[in-house]
Formats: structure tokens, sequence, C-alpha cells
């Protein structure tokens, strides 16, 4: 039966498999989140659930080597320390400060935000490659790595408007100043940069689908709290 059961989880989290799994994932946490009784529930889950959702994703990662190690490092330590010099000096994307829905803290900063921003670097560096191909390689390096960047100032976006009902951050002044989405690209091309210097191939499916299936999760949340609001 333990046997069975282990092989149910690889199906589940298998390549063919895992953009299904991660639709079914963040449906039910749409559903943790909405009915009351379970938020408390959902907002204890959330730091787990975006280190497993990394690890499926990161699962089917082929090449395995020195550089896409030094990547996972570098975009994960230093977006930490550069969130935590945000949150101190409040000077590189406003004047904010993290509640407490991305579990614990470092320098007021949640240990988990690395991973983060890890993710959606991966994740928007999937959906240029797939352009790219559709396009029969048309698409230069330049327009994958800003493309790839405007991709993740968009979810940015999207994330901002529930960020402060979902207890992840909020900011003095409400709704972010331009300077955090002007920040954000600023990274988001570096760690763009990085991942093709180090000519990381990421996969194509699950990384794809958990971009979407996070922006279709944030977006639904946004709505629903548009009509509490009303």
């Amino acid at each position: 039966m333990k046997k069975n059961f282990i092989q149910k989880i690889f199906n589940v989290v298998s390549y063919e498999e895992l953009p299904k799994t991660f639709l079914i994932f963040y449906s039910v946490g749409l559903l943790l989140f909405l009915l009351p009784f379970t938020r408390e529930l959902f907002i204890t889950l959330t730091p787990l659930s975006l280190l497993l959702v990394n690890i499926a994703l990161l699962y089917h990662h082929r090449h395995w080597n020195f550089r896409f190690i030094l990547f996972i490092f570098t975009v994960t330590i230093s977006s930490f320390l550069i969130e935590a010099e945000g949150v101190r000096g409040g000077v590189l994307f406003g004047e904010y400060l993290y509640l407490g829905t991305l579990g614990p803290k470092l320098f007021a900063t949640p240990l988990v935000i690395g991973l983060n921003w890890l993710m959606l670097t991966y994740c928007s560096a999937a959906i240029m490659e797939y352009i790219r191909r559709r396009l029969a390689g048309t698409v230069d390096i330049a327009i994958k790595i800003l493309g790839g960047a405007l991709l993740m100032v968009t979810y940015d976006i999207v994330v901002e408007m529930v960020a402060p009902g979902m207890g992840m951050w909020e900011f003095d002044q409400g709704y972010p100043p331009a300077k955090n989405f002007v920040m954000w690209f600023v990274m988001a091309t570096v760690f763009h940069i990085l991942f093709a210097a180090f000519k990381i191939k990421p996969v194509g499916k699950p990384a794809i689908a958990l971009f979407f299936a996070q922006i279709a999760f944030f977006l639904v949340i946004s709505l629903f709290m548009a009509v509490e609001i009303f």
C-alpha cells in the first residue's frame, strides 16, 4: 500500500500531469482562502505551498549543473537581500512591510521570498522560450529578456491588488508607487540576463501552467475582494 501511495505521488507530479496538478492545487488554495473558516489554514500553508511548487517544478529541470545551481543561489539570495534592504530603507520599492502570510522572517523579510523570485524568473523564461519556438526562433535574446521581465512586472501588478487583503505585504500609501514596478523590472531584467548568460533551458508545460495558474488565482481573489467591498 505504501508503495502504491508513493507511486501515485510521482504520477501527479509527472511532467505530463503536473500542469493539471498545479491547476487543482491552486483551485483548492482558492477555496481555502474564500471560505472564512479555512482562511487561517490557507495562511498557515502558504509558505509550505510555495516551497512545494518550486520543488515540483525544479524536479523536472533536465540539466542540473554548476551554472544552474549558481543561478538558483544568485537569484534567491540576492532577491532576499534586496527585499530586506527595501523593507529597511523604503527607498528601492517604496515604504512597505511584510505581513504574516508568507511565513517566518529574517530582517523583517519572509525567508521564502527568494523562492518566489526564482519561480517567477524560471516560469516567465519558459513562456518566452515557448514563444520563441512558436515563432520559429525569430525572437532574439533581447526580446526574450525584456519579455520575461515584463511578464514578471505584469504578475506583480496583479498581485499588488490582493497582497494586503491576503496578509502578504502592504505599502504605507496603499497601492505601491511607480518605483516599485521600476525596481521589479530592473531586478527581473537582471535575472533574465543571468538566465540567458548561463544558457539555462527551462522545462515548458509545467512552468507555463504554474505561472498562469497563479495569475488566475490572484485575479479571482481580486474579483472576490472587489465584490466584498461593494
